[in-house]
């Protein structure tokens, strides 16, 4: 028997879309040399990668990052035969797993890497040897290129299984997905996770924030 199940929370949905949006306009602000909104963007994709950690550990059941850990057999036997499951299915889990830490390593990477104008260096420059804000500056430029790419295989991967098999990108709107033999998961209400994310940004915004809308 088909049935309407909720699987996804606020929280989930919020994070994923607004990391979409944060992560075009890093690349494009990027490209563009917009290095004071770079800087404010990747500030709020800091705040929201962390509240989304969190919430990974203690959130929903099917947000939790324990729920949807696969081992690579598992993961690869489900490429064989993919199938709509409640929540993330193993071959995705090692996507958001790598995405996640690659966005981490490039907000990381990000704090202490040099600006050529001087005026929009990452806020750890000054307190780095030459060598690390080198290195740091490095992996920031190479990084992002890994990111697009994966994103890029995320997307189409995506768009294939919503078109094979269950469409996961209106679940992703909707919270919800028709399903046979699923039993409804334990959600959490999502407000202390927009509060988490609310008390971040106002701390992000008080030590680097406020110094780069000027520069705006």
């Amino acid at each position: 028997m088909v049935q309407k199940i909720k699987v996804w929370d606020g929280a989930v949905r919020f994070f994923h879309w607004a990391m979409v949006l944060l992560v075009a306009g890093l690349w494009f602000s990027g490209s563009e040399g917009y290095i004071a909104l770079h800087q404010l963007l990747a500030y709020c994709l800091a705040a929201l990668l962390v509240s989304r950690i969190v919430w990974g550990l203690w959130g929903s059941e099917t947000a939790r990052f324990s729920q949807f850990a696969a081992s690579p057999k598992a993961a690869i036997k489900y490429l064989g035969n993919a199938r709509p499951v409640v929540g993330h299915n193993p071959a995705s889990s090692y996507m958001i797993f790598t995405l996640l830490s690659l966005l981490l390593l490039q907000i990381i990477s990000g704090l202490a890497t040099f600006d050529n104008s001087y005026m929009n260096d990452g806020p750890l420059v000054a307190m780095l040897p030459a060598s690390w804000v080198d290195l740091a500056s490095s992996i920031h430029k190479f990084n992002i290129d890994i990111i697009l790419m994966l994103v890029a295989v995320h997307i189409g991967f995506a768009l294939w299984h919503s078109w094979r098999h269950d469409n996961v990108i209106k679940t992703l709107i909707t919270g919800c997905i028709r399903i046979s033999g699923g039993s409804q998961p334990q959600l959490r209400a999502s407000w202390s996770f927009f509060v988490m994310l609310a008390v971040l940004l106002l701390l992000l915004y008080y030590w680097q924030g406020r110094k780069l809308l000027v520069l705006l």
